[in-house]
């Protein structure tokens, strides 16, 4: 196009850059946009931009069906023991067997490259979704590139890089930090060159989760704009890159990681039932690739054995959570998987050329948490309701129960090691008393429903609730914890003020109920000033239990 005088002549269209970040466009040259980034400006000229035909035309349509039933009648006539090969078939051969026989179910890996490979329970699907792939036209068609790092700087993403490591990595641990960070390295250096589609995803995620857990005045000076409008911007950045990367049916496990980590930072702020949706649609997607099934059994390499571990452990717990926060059963269940817990070893211990996993560590890595929470959570979630009640209702003590037994176990393999004045320490001991104190909680509730007489435990189970919100408060307001406080936020602890809220409606006034309607009352506000408002299902239960509970304090005579 001709060139335009500065800040005079409009173009009809707007420039490339705002267009990619579906921000309003001046049209001036340079817009106003790419004036307060420093940024290049360039339009894309006056013309209408040109429509891409989706549609494969009739007569490519009937060629390709008469394909794939030809394929079809071909497996059935040869009893369905064709031998699969992928595009990289003859690569994967060097590195390792093309399938093998999962434990407990019939299935294979069919190996396509270093970053994809995915499990099967038989020969058909493959051949099938192989060649409904090979036409291009298949992938799904976005109006922006979700393979480029703009708007972002690489002196931006060098410092959201830095604000991951030290505000998620510690305590979401689903990514290879060194892995990362070689991609955020290469990326910085050429910020020009177009990303695959699974390298885009898991940066998005890594900057969207930086963003998360960023204040205020930390987003503005990095990258120059209001938090509400990045966080807004930099979701809808995975989104679109997640969807190039066609995440329902994606063989990389790095599309999988993604979205993994987009769901357990979104948690902090947003409509909880259609996150819920979309935890849903990420189990499935795992079980499509097999991280159910662990990888030893399926001959795969030391590395990706343990970070497949890591990233099963993580969508087990985003799949308890979702489904607590939505008071539904949840969709994993043990018998659904073989997949072993990671082993307590540190990121920078694991290397893709190494030939075998190092022993597990004792004491803190930063593996650690997960073991911890995924232990006691699915402790917590999949042991039967009872917690082996009959068995232990004649001779009932704390020291005789699975979860106590659980709890010594993790004492003794951890926790004995810790330096409770390194931050990172404390936030991990401390997160280990209130999944504790929480999974006791549920235990002595199954005891009370069991007992003739539940009122006996009436009191210890009030003084348990009371000790978890204690914790849960901790957490959030705690100099030791500041850097992970918007995870800790997440946690909200609603069924726990429920219980306490329906005991403070009917316990006689005291120094004990005093203290604790003052507890549940500062959390509860802190709840409400909260920016971003979540669509869980006790909202308005707690809501209303908070109300019944101050009239009827008021009635009681007690001082607000």
């Amino acid at each position: 196009m001709p060139p335009q005088s500065e800040g005079t002549d409009l173009s009809k269209r707007s420039c490339i850059r705002c267009n990619r970040r579906k921000v309003r466009c001046d049209r001036k040259h340079p817009c106003k946009q790419c004036l307060q980034a420093k940024a290049e400006c360039i339009h894309p000229g006056n013309k209408r931009a040109p429509r891409k035909l989706s549609r494969l035309p009739i007569a490519a349509l009937r060629s390709r069906l008469q394909q794939l039933e030809e394929e079809v009648e071909r497996l059935q006539a040869g009893g369905g023991q064709s031998v699969l090969r992928s595009r990289s078939a003859d690569e994967a051969d060097q590195r390792q067997p093309l399938h093998v026989e999962a434990k407990r179910l019939r299935g294979m890996l069919v190996v396509q490259d270093e970053t994809r490979a995915r499990y099967v329970g038989d020969e058909a699907s493959v051949v099938l979704r192989d060649k409904d792939r090979e036409h291009p036209g298949s992938e799904s068609e976005l109006g922006v590139d979700a393979g480029r790092m703009d708007p972002l700087q690489p002196l931006q993403m060098e410092m959201l890089w830095q604000v991951y490591k030290s505000n998620v990595a510690p305590m979401i641990t689903v990514l290879h930090t060194p892995s990362i960070e070689s991609v955020i390295r290469d990326t910085c250096a050429k910020p020009d060159v177009e990303l695959d589609p699974g390298s885009s995803a898991l940066l998005r995620a890594v900057f969207f989760a930086a963003m998360v857990s960023m204040d205020p005045a930390n987003c503005w000076s990095v990258v120059g704009e209001e938090c509400n409008v990045c966080l807004r911007e930099f979701r809808l950045a995975v989104a679109r890159s997640l969807a190039k990367a066609n995440l329902v049916s994606s063989d990389d496990v790095r599309v999988l990681q993604a979205a993994v980590v987009y769901l357990l930072c979104v948690r902090c702020g947003c409509d909880s039932e259609q996150v819920w949706v979309e935890a849903a649609i990420v189990v499935h997607v795992a079980q499509r690739q097999g991280i159910h099934r662990d990888g030893q059994n399926l001959g795969l390499s030391p590395f990706d054995i343990e970070t497949r571990r890591r990233l099963w452990s993580y969508i087990c717990m985003l799949d308890i959570l979702y489904s607590e926060d939505q008071g539904t059963d949840t969709q994993i269940r043990p018998e659904m998987f073989d997949t072993r817990p990671p082993l307590n070893i540190d990121s920078d211990d694991l290397s893709s050329n190494m030939a075998e996993l190092p022993p597990p560590q004792a004491g803190l890595t930063d593996i650690t948490l997960c073991i911890i929470q995924y232990e006691i959570m699915t402790h917590l979630s999949w042991t039967d309701k009872s917690f082996g009640l009959e068995e232990h209702q004649s001779t009932w003590t704390d020291e005789q129960t699975p979860l106590s037994k659980l709890a010594a176990s993790l004492g003794e393999r951890y926790l004995h090691k810790f330096d409770l004045k390194i931050p990172i320490q404390w936030v991990t001991a401390v997160i280990f008393r209130l999944t504790l104190s929480k999974a006791s909680l549920v235990n002595r509730l199954s005891k009370a429903a069991m007992d003739k007489e539940p009122t006996a435990t009436d009191d210890e189970i009030f003084s348990l609730a009371v000790e978890i919100l204690k914790f849960s408060s901790l957490l959030q307001n705690n100099e030791m914890s500041a850097p992970w406080a918007w995870l800790c936020r997440s946690y909200k602890q609603e069924h726990v003020m429920a219980l306490i809220l329906s005991q403070l409606c009917s316990r006689p006034i005291s120094a004990e109920t005093d203290h604790a309607w003052d507890l549940v009352k500062g959390v509860y506000d802190e709840w409400e000033q909260g920016t971003q408002k979540t669509n869980s299902q006790m909202q308005e239960p707690v809501s209303r239990l908070m109300e019944r509970a101050s009239i009827s304090r008021r009635l009681r005579g007690a001082v607000e």
